[in-house]
């Protein structure tokens, strides 16, 4: 008679619930990543409904494929437990996420106007609607999470498209008519896959560092070599979205990789990654000032970066310290590893420190625009910032606790500052600009804990359990890139719930792996890409 283990195999390749994971993502990297209805004009409420209507099937189809699953454990016997739980309660990120839309739920009865709190359509469309189904899919997929050649395949293939897009645009040429229909002064608002500058640049910012992550960390050539496609492209494209955002993430996240580089022995492949990604800048540069690209909206950081000279500067540096570590690496491979350790991580550190001070007080002395903090800073951020702080100061203690709904920045700022905030901005705000902040408007004290909770424990979920793993480490570097631009941008269907995914993804492939799962069964394979 055949054994149990002989004829149910738990930890195969291609269970069920392996498949529905592969074409979630295949979906959220590729349909949810494209799919447009009338170009640019509903792409947020479009791509909402996108994302809502294909996670709700996959959530339907991993349950059943979940429960599935257990009933053959169950009928088959295991020695194992059937959850598989890594880590206390409370560091749990899922048990988080659920505080968090419970924050969500009773902010809902907090609000003004029920309907437009649970659709959103009082703003950017990220009211309860969407934040149940983020949360759904979140538990779901960092469950177990499968990560193949498949999904990066199609993950490079439609990041190089929204890459070369945005390069095109920014010249001119709009091969699919995305902005015919959209008045002058506002077309170069509008790029590439996901509509406004902003929107795009938080998409660079989560998607490009995954990519680095897998040229430094990768195993194998051919993902390595489109990474470094990728990057290349990302840094011609990175001027096109012409937002302090982007730089604000990517260098965020560039820093993180540093650190990991270092207690990993890559500090090479590290300096090469910045050269592809210097090269991408430097090229797009010359390009900008040979066929006279696209100059509106371009200010801050970007003014530097669009400058030929300096970008050459910088790609003549980072050549000759690649050259270095190549020539050190060569002649003592032993010395070369040795001197990557926690000792230089703190002298960095320090040094990064001494430099951000320098940084800021030189700033605030020179009067430089970015330095000065008033209504106008960012595009007038620094007013719909002051103004959130009102409301949430100003607001009754059940609201400071609780609350006052998704997407209701638009009917405060209306009822309390319509005057004064079309007379300073000439604008009208439906959000804060500042995720942080929103939350606290919107969700209360309650919900901000609850979403702070969720990043800090997914973070330090992945991070302590990345062994090297190139795929652990672009997801933590991709959401860490998120969050940090998200302290200066909106939350909206577009690319929010990218960050919701990247973080599942790291944690369930985490788990995936280290149960010995599919490729990982036998430890033969410790990095599938």
């Amino acid at each position: 008679m055949s054994k149990p283990e002989e004829i149910y195999d738990r930890y195969r390749l291609n269970r069920p619930i392996d498949i529905v994971n592969i074409l979630y993502l295949l979906f959220i990297v590729s349909v949810y990543s494209i799919y447009m209805h009338n170009m640019y004009f509903d792409i947020t409420g479009t791509r909402g409904k996108v994302f809502t209507f294909g996670s709700l099937l996959y959530v339907i189809l991993f349950i059943v494929s979940y429960f599935l699953e257990i009933m053959l454990i169950k009928y088959y016997g295991t020695d194992k437990p059937v959850f598989y739980k890594d880590s206390r309660v409370i560091a749990m990120p899922e048990i988080w996420m659920g505080l968090f839309l419970i924050a969500n739920i009773i902010a809902l009865f907090m609000a003004p106007d029920l309907s437009e709190a649970w659709t959103g359509e009082g703003g950017r469309y990220f009211g309860l609607s969407l934040v149940m189904i983020i949360a759904f899919s979140f538990i779901c997929l960092s469950r177990e999470a499968s990560v193949n050649m498949i999904v990066y395949t199609v993950f490079f293939l439609v990041s190089g498209l929204a890459y070369v897009m945005a390069v095109l645009q920014h010249f001119g040429f709009d091969p699919f008519g995305l902005r015919d229909k959209i008045v002058d002064r506002q077309k170069e608002m509008f790029i590439s896959l996901f509509g406004n500058i902003n929107t795009y640049g938080s998409y660079i910012c989560v998607a490009l560092p995954v990519f680095v992550a897998l040229f430094i960390f990768g195993k194998k050539i051919l993902p390595r070599v489109m990474a470094g496609i990728i990057l290349f492209l990302a840094g011609m494209a990175i001027i096109p979205a012409k937002s302090d955002n982007v730089y604000l993430g990517l260098g965020v996240a560039f820093i993180v990789l540093f650190y990991i580089a270092i207690l990993n022995k890559r500090f090479t492949e590290y300096i090469f990654s910045v050269l592809l990604l210097i090269l991408g800048l430097e090229t797009m540069a010359i390009l900008n000032s040979v066929f006279n690209g696209s100059q509106k909206h371009i200010n801050g950081i970007a003014k530097i970066i669009e400058n030929p000279k300096i970008m050459l500067i910088f790609v003549l540096i980072i050549v000759a310290v690649l050259i270095i570590s190549l020539i050190f690496r060569a002649a003592d491979y032993e010395a070369y590893k040795n001197i990557q350790s926690w000792k230089l991580l703190i002298v960095f550190s320090v040094i990064l420190i001494v430099a951000a001070a320098a940084t800021i007080v030189l700033g605030v002395r020179s009067g430089n625009e970015l330095f000065k903090f008033n209504d106008e800073w960012g595009t007038y951020r620094g007013y719909i910032w002051r103004r959130g702080v009102s409301l949430f100061k100003e607001s009754s203690p059940a609201h400071k606790i609780f609350g006052n709904g998704n997407e209701t920045i638009g009917y405060l700022m209306k009822k309390y500052y319509y005057a004064e905030m079309v007379e300073i901005t000439n604008k009208k705000y439906d959000n804060l600009h500042n995720e942080i902040l929103q939350y606290l408007v919107t969700t209360g004290l309650f919900g901000l804990i609850a979403y702070l909770g969720f990043v800090v424990t997914s973070f330090i979920y992945i991070g302590k359990r990345m062994k090297g793993d190139a795929v652990a480490i672009g997801c933590l570097a991709g959401a860490a890139s998120y969050f940090a631009q998200s302290l200066v941008t909106l939350n909206q269907p577009i690319t929010t719930p990218y960050f919701f995914v990247i973080l599942a993804v790291g944690i369930g492939y985490i788990r995936y792996r280290d149960q010995g799962y599919g490729p990982f069964k036998d430890r033969k394979d410790e990095n599938i890409l």
